[in-house]
Parts: C-alpha cells; sequence; structure tokens
C-alpha cells in the first residue's frame, strides 16, 4: 500500500517504511507523522531512492528470516546515507544480511517486559535505563554482525536492540510504536532526529486532504453509507455530509437481529438529534439468522455477515431507485481492520473484518466504494470527530463490531488437543500463582508474531475468588501462552464456583442472543462511568453446569487504537457486584475475566 503525495504543497522529506507485512507497518508511518515528519509506505522491492528520502524503516513481519526465501528489500543497507532503523523482523532481517546470526526459540515473546538500554547511545538518549517495552516475536538476534554494538536487552532475549558503531544503523526486537512501549515515541522521535528533517507535517491537513478526496471521488453521484452508530460509521456519514451536503447522502442502519440491548432504537433517535437527513432502518434479523443457522466457524460467520450486508444495501438501492451508474458505497473502514484481514501485500490473515469480504473487494475493484478513514486509527478517528463537533459522549462510544454479538457467541466446541506433559506443566506453573488451571473446550482467535492463530485458552481458578492479585495473575497469564504453543488465551474464573462444565455445542438462535444482550447490558451499564476501558466485549462460551447455565468471558481492554492491548484491572468489590448481577439472569451462569493482552490474543475471541 503506497502513499502518494500527489499535491506540491507535500514535495517534501520523507521517512520510508518498508512494509514487510507486520501488524504494525502502519501505525510506524503514523508515528511519525506524529513527530511532524511526512512518511510513506513502500513494498520492501520498492523503495525509493531519491533525494527526498530522509530515513527507512523497516517493519516487521509474519515471515522468519530462518526461511529458505528469505524476505528482503532491494537495499544495500550498508550504502545508504541516511539513517536505516529495523523493528522485529526488520531488526532481525538487518542483523543476518549483514552477517549476524538468527534464530528461533521454543519460548516466544508476547506483550510486555522490561528491558536493560544504553541511555548514551543515539535512539535511547532521554529514556530510562530499565523501561517496558512490548514485543511480539518468536525468533530473535543470537549474534550480531562484525562493527555492531547491543544497547538494551531483556531477561530472554539478550539483544534486544543494536547499533553499528560507525553507521547509523539500528535495530529493536520490540515495537516503539505501539502506546504499550514506554517510551517509544520518544524512541522514535529520536530517530526522527537522526535523519535531519524539520517538521512538515500535521493532522489538520491530512483532515482536509480527506475532505477533497470525498469530493473527487464522489462527483455527482449518491453516497449510500451502512451506518453502525459506531464512531467509525458516524465520522465517515459526518465527514460525507460536509464534503457535499445532506441532499447527496443517504444513510442505513441495519438491524441485524445481533446488535446489543435496545441499541438500533438509540442509534436512529441519536442521529435524528443530530439532524442527519435521509435515515433509514432496515429489520434484517430474520434474513441473519437464517442464513446463519447451523453455521458455527467464526471466519465463515464473519464472511456471511460481510455478504448480507451488501445484499441489504443493494435491495435499498432498488427501493431508492439509483440507477445503476448513479451511487457509491461509503464504509467507515479504518486500518486495523484492513491489517487483520490480511489487506497488504505480506500481512498475513488474522480475521476477515465484515467490510472486507469478498462482496466488498468486487465493488472495490469497480470503483464503487469510498473510504475515508482507511488510513486512520481509532483514536486519530475520535481526534477527526471532535473536529467535526460531534458529541463527545457519541465520539468515545466503546467499539462495537459490525457483525455485531454473532461473533462473541462462541458455538463450536474444540476437545483440547493438549499433551499430558504439557498440561501438567501448565498446571504447575498455575499452582506456583496460587491457582489451578485447565483447558477450555472451545478455540480463540489470536495474533502471534503477525501470525493469526485458533487456540484453546486456558482458565485459572484462584484458591478464593477474591484472593488473587491482577499483577500475579496477568504475569501469570503471559507465562503461559509465551511457554506453551498450544493455547493463546488465558482467562479467570471470577465466579464463587469451580463447576464442571459440560461441553454444548450451541447457535446463532433468538434466545441465545437475547441471554447475551441481557449479561451484556448489565456489565456496560456497571462499567459505563470507567474510562480507562477502551472497550468491553462480553462473550458467551459453549459450556454449561449441570443444571444448564452457561458460562460467560467479560474482556475489558485498554487501549488507544486497537493495534495492541493491555488488561483492565478491575475493581474487585465491582467486579463482584456484576458477576451477582450476571448470575441473577435465567440461565447465566459461571463469569470468566479474560487476563491476555493484544498480541497474543485478539481483542475479539472470533
Amino acid at each position: 500500500m503506497n502513499q502518494q503525495v500527489k499535491t506540491g504543497s507535500f514535495n517534501m522529506k520523507k521517512i520510508i517504511v518498508a512494509d514487510f507485512g507486520g501488524q504494525y507497518a502502519h501505525l510506524i508511518a503514523r508515528r511519525v507523522r506524529e513527530c511532524g515528519v511526512y512518511s510513506e509506505i513502500h513494498s520492501p522491492h520498492d523503495i525509493p531512492h531519491d533525494d527526498d528520502v530522509a530515513g527507512i524503516i523497516f517493519s516487521g513481519g509474519p515471515r522468519s528470516v530462518t526461511e529458505d526465501d528469505l524476505l528482503t528489500a532491494k537495499l544495500d543497507i550498508l550504502k545508504q546515507q541516511v539513517p536505516v532503523l529495523g523493528i522485529c523482523y526488520g531488526h532481525q532481517l538487518i542483523a543476518k544480511v549483514l552477517g549476524g546470526e538468527v534464530v528461533s526459540h521454543n519460548e516466544k515473546e508476547y506483550g510486555r517486559e522490561t528491558a536493560q538500554c544504553v541511555t548514551t547511545t543515539p535512539l535511547f538518549t532521554s529514556t530510562s535505563t530499565e523501561q517496558q517495552v512490548w514485543m511480539s516475536h518468536g525468533d530473535r538476534v543470537e549474534k550480531l554482525p562484525e562493527n555492531f554494538i547491543v544497547t538494551a536487552s531483556t531477561p530472554t532475549t539478550p539483544i534486544a536492540a543494536y547499533m553499528a558503531v560507525d553507521k547509523p544503523i539500528f535495530g529493536v526486537q520490540f515495537h516503539p510504536e505501539v502506546t504499550h512501549t514506554q517510551y517509544g515515541m520518544l524512541i522514535l522521535q529520536n530517530f526522527v532526529n537522526l535523519c535531519a528533517v524539520g517538521h512538515n507535517w500535521d493532522m489538520h491537513a491530512f483532515s482536509e486532504k480527506i475532505l477533497d478526496e470525498i469530493k473527487q471521488q464522489a462527483g455527482n453521484k449518491k453516497l449510500l453509507l451502512l451506518i453502525s452508530g459506531g464512531v467509525d460509521s458516524l465520522v465517515a456519514l459526518a465527514l460525507c455530509i460536509k464534503a457535499l451536503g445532506n441532499e447527496q447522502v443517504f444513510a442505513l442502519h441495519v438491524d441485524t437481529g445481533f446488535m446489543r440491548y435496545k441499541e438500533s432504537e438509540a442509534v436512529m433517535e441519536f442521529l435524528d438529534t443530530l439532524g442527519f437527513k435521509n435515515l433509514k432502518l432496515v429489520e434484517a434479523g430474520k434474513l441473519f439468522f437464517e442464513r446463519l443457522q447451523g453455521v458455527t466457524n467464526p471466519e465463515v460467520k464473519r464472511k456471511i455477515i460481510g455478504g448480507l450486508f451488501v445484499e441489504v444495501m443493494h435491495t435499498a438501492l432498488s427501493e431508492y431507485q439509483f440507477p445503476p451508474d448513479e451511487w457509491i458505497l461509503v464504509q467507515g473502514t479504518i486500518y486495523p481492520d484492513t491489517i487483520e484481514s490480511g489487506g497488504t501485500a505480506n500481512a498475513s490473515a488474522i480475521k476477515t473484518h465484515h467490510n472486507r469480504v469478498k462482496e466488498i473487494d468486487e465493488l472495490i475493484a469497480r470503483g464503487l466504494v469510498i473510504e475515508p478513514l482507511k488510513e486512520l486509527y481509532k483514536d486519530e478517528v475520535r481526534a477527526l470527530g471532535r473536529e467535526l463537533n460531534l458529541p463527545g459522549h457519541l465520539v468515545e462510544r466503546r467499539p462495537f463490531p459490525g457483525p455485531g454479538l454473532a461473533i462473541r457467541i462462541l458455538a463450536n466446541v474444540a476437545p483440547p488437543d493438549v499433551d499430558e506433559s504439557e498440561l501438567m506443566a501448565i498446571e504447575q506453573l498455575a499452582g506456583q500463582y496460587n491457582c489451578t488451571a485447565k483447558i477450555l473446550p472451545v478455540k480463540s482467535v489470536g495474533v502471534q508474531g503477525d501470525f493469526r492463530t485458533y487456540r484453546h485458552p486456558v482458565l485459572l481458578s484462584p484458591d478464593n475468588s477474591l484472593s488473587f492479585r491482577w499483577e500475579a495473575v496477568i504475569e501469570c497469564a503471559k507465562l503461559i501462552v509465551n511457554k506453551h504453543h498450544t493455547v493463546n488465551r488465558v482467562v479467570l474464573n471470577v465466579s464463587n464456583e469451580n463447576p464442571l462444565l459440560a461441553m454444548q455445542e450451541v447457535y446463532l438462535t433468538e434466545e441465545r442472543v437475547t441471554l447475551l444482550q441481557l449479561v451484556d447490558d448489565i456489565v456496560q451499564n456497571a462499567t459505563h462511568d470507567l474510562h480507562e476501558i477502551w472497550q468491553l466485549p462480553v462473550v458467551s462460551l459453549p459450556l454449561f453446569t449441570a443444571n444448564n447455565r452457561q458460562a460467560f468471558v467479560l474482556r475489558p481492554i485498554c487501549s488507544q487504537d486497537a493495534m495492541t492491548a493491555d488488561v483492565y484491572q478491575m475493581d474487585k468489590q465491582l467486579l463482584q457486584q456484576i458477576v451477582s448481577a450476571i448470575q441473577a439472569v435465567p440461565g447465566a451462569g459461571p463469569v470468566f475475566y479474560d487476563i491476555t493482552t493484544k498480541p497474543p490474543a485478539t481483542i475479539e475471541w472470533e
């Protein structure tokens, strides 16, 4: 994905990000822009060599540099006249092609680690000797090239950062571009400073560029937007109306039957209050339930739902009587949707978003889709919403996925495929933290080393539901996932019981959706004022007690851009109040709390 600058005002010095397919490649370019410098993303085989290039960054990626068909860049690193920085895969690649050694290890690193850094070196200037960094890797550099020195290390990665002694070449195994790396922005700013390029970029110029692009792409055509009520589609709608006026823009809200409790009524009410015109509510629950009957595979669910949105859109177009060549679809797609769907050349697909199914790709190929937010992250979309003077309580709404509760009802069971010795090792590790452990007979999606995983979660049960320490159980969860590759997520039993759970394949029925709506409504209302919580999925599991009460998982996370996420450590008294309220709902039973960061677990389970 190349970002090309088309206007004379943007003819400026730039930093190039070579995209090796990492989940965070675009985020690197975005962080460089936050440093006030223009940045472009290019294929590793298409790195420009013009005088406007002030620096080059190699991104992470899902491949291994130990593979025979090494994915590399068409670039002689030692001959570059500008600074070069490698991140994760890029860090390993630079080391290997210059004569170092990279190996794969059984013990992986995902999430937060403590690094010891040499603060007298250029990248770590003005940071701390000891600092928190965010890891997502399996391979690591074992031996440095000649004339390179170590500048940071962690307990499991002795070469967590390096630099050349005679050239501006640097590598970091961790991800400075994610918000959970303590001094990440300062490290990137230090690199930008080495590139000797003045500040030449700001978000206001980018927003004006978006409005111009909408006008150019739309022309005189009608715009049709499927609006969920979330911040992405709301900001996309507001942008289109600002660019073209109310009369050219039409919005559909599709009630799929998988919305939150009374969500559709609330969405239509606040859209009307904001003065938006040409709004239509489509009751499509019956259609969605029919097409998803008996479907349990998460990827199949997502693809069916995405296709149904397109089908509903075409029905609406025929009712509006728009001529075939006089309309364009507008989507509130943001960059994490694209990258998780495998939407760049070297990226691995993590999960298919409903706005990236084949029906949408076909419309994109025909030039019938506008995505004004496709380069942005969630926090940037919120900033844009504030600039458009949208109400704060709407701009700050917790994200809710387009497929809705359909991907929060796990339908299929998966008998554990973990061998006895590994299970014993997990149990022994949990025992060190005063917990018992077992493998749950379901699977969920994860992102580990930029790859999609589909693996079992581990259930930790503390000796007493209130006796655990958040820091301890989160540390235990990290160690379990890093050491044991058959699992990608850990949940904590926060119920006042440790029940025997029976597997029971369930389907997307109105009964199951109604139960989840009631449980979700309790959780969202109880945590409404906890602004530290960025998103709070509530997931129902196909696991039941002897008296047929269903198990649920709470997934409160802290994030800014959805690319990384940390565990929210909820007040235990509030948590117990929520658990009691959930278990008072007929049919609701044990409650678990997801204590896994992203990576290795995605925010949603499916």
